[in-house]
């Protein structure tokens, strides 16, 4: 053996201070399999490499995770026809705040992951959201994420995608047939009515003359189950309501439409002490006009399901009629929903549906009766 030539030391943290072991003992790993036909175990993988078994086995369980490594029960291959995963999202409308916020939490999410994220506006109309569909299809997403409101078309929706054989996560308004992504909506809603109760327990200290429940008749079903919650809460702080009281009307879908429902349903009621559950943060947002425009907004108690900065904002106003929000925690749908698309395209075993955490937020000091 000629001078200089004998082996030269393996690098280490003590001889390279930018040395990054965890990427080291990857590389190892990956280095185990010498072609694409090759099948190793945990077990086989420690002995080769001598990583320890906890650690070999997390680095694997990302590698798959990530696509760059199969699995078939105990043994592991190359994934050399790995490609970067397409997902595509059909968004409720850009008109709609939480929808943009959590659309700008998985933007952000995809791109830190280095997914491939294709986007849609179903613009909070039906046939748009079908056509959005099939696009989706036809682009050849390997996941797709519908965040849509109207239940008779859902069907429909999931079908298509199905024929494509593209899994389908539904987002705030499940879809039957689909995974489920989003928060409990039942116990959002109760969660409300609480809020309510305790309210109007404090400020008026007796039971409203009206309990008015913003929703929409073309909405999914699970979403309007909000609404049940809302009463349910309530009547857990206040007792049983009678019917003559409570009021569930079809909202018009939009904040000035939700204005005017609000507007005509107290010119034809008369009631001091109205709450006011809003499905969404719009509908309550547009309640919340309508009780500023009647002049007399301590009659009134708002709350809004969503979370949206708008009214986070109004929240901050201490003579507000809107008392507060349950929010559905945009800034997480991002970085879970990217979690949950991995994991279903990648084969891996998982629930129907995954629930967000929610929470009440309400305004600072709430005016106590004198």
């Amino acid at each position: 053996m000629k001078k200089g030539s004998e082996e030269k030391p393996r690098p280490s943290r003590t001889t390279d201070k930018y040395w990054v072991p965890i990427v080291a003992k990857t590389l190892d790993l990956i280095d185990c399999f010498c072609s694409d036909s090759d099948t190793l175990t945990l077990e086989e993988i420690v002995r080769v490499t001598s990583i320890p078994h906890t650690t070999a086995y997390r680095i694997l369980h990302t590698l798959v995770a990530r696509g760059h490594l199969l699995q078939s029960g105990r043994r592991y291959r190359l994934n050399r026809g790995r490609k970067r995963l397409k997902i595509g999202f059909a968004n409720l409308s850009k008109k709609i705040v939480l929808a943009t916020e959590i659309q700008a939490s998985l933007e952000q999410a995809a791109q830190e992951s280095q997914i491939d994220l294709r986007t849609w506006d179903n613009n909070r109309d039906a046939d748009t959201a079908v056509r959005n569909a099939e696009e989706m299809a036809q682009a050849g997403v390997q996941v797709a994420i519908e965040f849509q409101l109207f239940e008779q078309v859902a069907p429909i929706i999931t079908d298509i995608l199905a024929r494509a054989k593209i899994p389908v996560i539904s987002v705030v308004n499940p879809h039957h047939g689909t995974l489920y992504f989003g928060v409990n909506n039942y116990r959002a809603g109760f969660t409300a009515g609480l809020a309510l109760a305790d309210y109007a327990a404090r400020r008026w200290r007796e039971a409203p003359d009206a309990l008015l429940l913003l929703g929409s008749t073309q909405g999914v079903r699970t979403v309007q189950s909000r609404l049940i919650g809302v009463q349910r809460g309530v009547e857990e702080r206040l007792g049983s309501l009678s019917a003559r009281i409570v009021h569930q009307i079809d909202y018009g879908g939009d904040r000035t439409s939700a204005e005017g429902v609000v507007k005509n349903f107290m010119a034809r009621v008369p009631a001091t002490r109205v709450l006011i559950a809003g499905i969404n943060d719009e509908s309550a947002l547009g309640a919340v006009r309508a009780a500023e425009a009647l002049r007399d907004p301590a009659k009134f108690a708002i709350v809004g399901h969503g979370g949206s900065r708008e009214i986070l904002n109004l929240l901050a106003e201490p003579a507000t009629p809107c008392i507060g929000t349950v929010s559905f925690r945009a800034e997480l749908y991002g970085p879970g929903l990217v979690a949950f698309a991995l994991a279903v395209a990648t084969g891996r075993s998982v629930g129907p549906a995954q629930y967000v955490p929610f929470e009440f937020i309400g305004r600072a000091k709430m005016p106590t009766q004198k």
